[in-house]
């Protein structure tokens, strides 16, 4: 009896060179001094997740901004005390950016047509 053997369709290998890498968001703070915002869709799944997910229940949340920035970063970015409506522009922008290399979740199912 022959055994079929399987299709692959994907290689995690092939895939991991195929996937878009692009440059981390960078905001230049008072005094010239510039923080980055590492590429949240690059970090470890569940690592990700954790950030996301502090994120969506508060744009502004210091939780989140701690484990998404560097220690230094995070420190530099309050020292700016800014306003809730200021820091969630800013945290916006950063996934806005990178979101433009992965899309968005979406919302519902895909049409039939």
């Amino acid at each position: 009896m022959a055994v079929d053997k399987p299709t692959v369709h994907l290689s995690l290998t092939a895939l991991r060179k195929e996937v878009a890498k692009p440059d981390p968001f960078r905001v230049s703070l008072t005094g010239s001094k510039l923080i980055t915002f590492p590429d949240l869709f690059a970090l470890e799944s569940t690592e990700a997740e954790s950030v996301f997910g502090d994120l969506e229940r508060n744009a502004s949340n210091w939780t989140a901004l701690e484990k998404w920035l560097s220690k230094a970063d995070a420190a530099a970015l309050r020292a700016e005390k800014l306003s809730v409506r200021e820091l969630a522009a800013v945290v916006q922008a950063a996934i806005a950016y990178y979101e433009q290399t992965v899309g968005t979740a979406g919302n519902g199912t895909a049409s039939a047509s």
